[in-house]
């Protein structure tokens, strides 16, 4: 089974595998990390739209939400939600997004990241979309033993999908152009935040 198939075939039950109290840290998380009002944010691998609430109330009336996911059958889940004019759900994988260059305010990457097939790729397109001075979220509601021990438990296409440490990711993210990282590798969180430099 490829990993794509496996997030098809998980999607229908996707939002009682997260659940409400990942949903309430996941919010605590987020609005912890200043999203302004009116911005204009590409949610990476967004799964059902777990977080979309979340960045709509964050970014108001005048901001947008542009949602991606690889796997198709997260995007109808997400699109029969209908979180209304401001939020948009497209079919794309992270590795080529189908955007502009400097397009987006922030993206935010919520427990996605493991399952990239090309890390460092997907630091570098993510930047890429991003505006000058533009930020990048990457956020985990759980330790990242947690979280490798979880893909590891169940095995198959995600087996092998593992967060690196914390020392390793701010390395990606150095080579990758990003400046001003900060993170929270904490036991109930792993938390990045990363800026792309101003022109």
């Amino acid at each position: 089974m490829s990993l794509k198939e496996y997030f098809d075939q998980v999607a229908s039950k996707w939002d009682s595998i997260m659940g409400p109290a990942e949903a309430v840290k996941l919010e605590e998380i987020l609005n912890s990390c200043c999203i302004p009002n009116g911005a204009e944010i590409l949610d990476a691998a967004c799964g059902t739209g777990i977080i979309t609430p979340i960045l709509l109330e964050a970014v108001g009336s005048s901001g947008t939400v542009t949602a991606v996911d690889f796997a198709p059958e997260m995007i109808i889940r997400a699109r029969a939600k209908n979180f209304g004019p401001n939020a948009r759900f497209l079919v794309a994988d992270v590795m080529d997004l189908p955007f502009e260059n400097c397009t987006f305010d922030l993206v935010v990457c919520n427990g996605s990241l493991p399952h990239f097939p090309d890390l460092k790729g997907s630091l570098r397109e993510m930047k890429r979309v991003l505006k000058n001075g533009g930020r990048l979220i990457i956020s985990h509601a759980n330790s990242r033993e947690e979280i490798n021990a979880t893909h590891r438990k169940i095995g198959g296409p995600v087996a092998d999908d593992l967060l690196p440490t914390a020392v390793e990711l701010e390395s990606m993210l150095k080579n990758a152009g990003y400046i001003e990282i900060n993170f929270e590798d904490k036991p109930d969180r792993f938390v990045f935040l990363a800026t792309k430099p101003s022109a």
